[in-house]
């Protein structure tokens, strides 16, 4: 599934589960929206010249997605 597809996913549900488990394509699709995302908009560099940024994982150790935690099958 692509991240396009994931958001129009959830955007119609009229409520979100806590947990919604995904193939690894669309776990992989998610990952590297969100490092695009934070590459862009984050501005924390290292001294090495390295970015820092942040991530949220859920308590089941899946990546948070609009508030939803991907668990990957």
């Amino acid at each position: 599934m692509t991240i396009v597809e994931l958001k129009k996913l959830f955007n119609e549900s009229n409520e979100l589960p806590k947990t919604y488990e995904v193939d690894a394509e669309t776990y992989a699709n998610v990952c590297q929206s969100i490092f695009n995302n934070l590459w862009e908009f984050t501005e924390y560099w290292s001294e090495r010249g390295i970015r820092r940024i942040d991530l949220s994982l859920g308590p089941n150790k899946g990546i948070m997605f609009k508030n939803v935690e991907l668990i990957l099958k």
